[in-house]
């Protein structure tokens, strides 16, 4: 990956790596996630495996559709100067992983959030994942917002620092978004009335 020079050169790259798993290995992640938060509150777990399925099947549906079918002029852009950092992480992270056991099934989880973050140029984790406390990954004209972007640099191997998700400056519960609309619109009016010159 620390070879592409555009996007383009990225989605082939991460599309001939994926290419070597299938829709069993892809289950299987998921299923290994149910296993892993199975003890959660039903109504937080359901909310949450809606996201990492989307996060798995639904990247791994747009890296196939978009390597096979080809994209605009946005694949001729250079990926963000992170990539670099982020294929060193990677291979960090699947060598430790391979003294224990193999580390096929996290090597495909970065290979899919690499195509998501620097192909795609969107958050690792979707819009709408929920987090504990009631905060959701939002998304307000244009910009990614996270409520825990900057509480997980501390965490190994974690995607975060490689996000294009920005740590939000007020709380994102799926409600703010109205709210926010709400805000906008008052802006606006307040703005008109300001400017007006009939």
């Amino acid at each position: 990956m620390q070879g592409a020079k555009t996007k383009g050169d990225l989605l082939r790259v991460i599309a001939g790596e994926a290419a070597a798993f299938d829709l069993h290995d892809l289950e299987t992640m998921n299923a290994r996630f149910e296993r892993k938060v199975s003890h959660l509150p039903e109504g937080y777990r359901d909310r949450l495996l809606e996201s990492v399925s989307e996060e798995i099947f639904g990247a791994h549906h747009r890296l196939v559709l978009l390597s096979r079918n080809g994209g605009g002029r946005e694949l001729d852009d250079p990926p963000d100067p992170a990539l670099g950092g982020y294929a060193a992480m990677v291979a960090e992270a699947c060598a430790l992983k391979a003294r224990e056991k193999d580390p096929k099934y996290l090597y495909l989880k970065y290979l899919l959030s690499a195509f998501t973050m620097f192909v795609q140029e969107e958050p690792a984790h979707p819009v709408g994942t929920p987090f504990p406390g009631g905060q959701i990954v939002d998304e307000w004209e244009g910009t990614y917002l996270c409520p825990v972007r900057d509480l997980a640099d501390d965490v190994p191997y974690a995607l975060c620092p490689y996000c294009p998700a920005v740590q939000s400056t007020e709380p994102t519960y799926p409600e703010m978004r109205a709210r926010r609309r709400e805000r906008r619109r008052r802006e606006s009016l307040a703005n008109y009335w300001t400017n007006y010159k009939g």
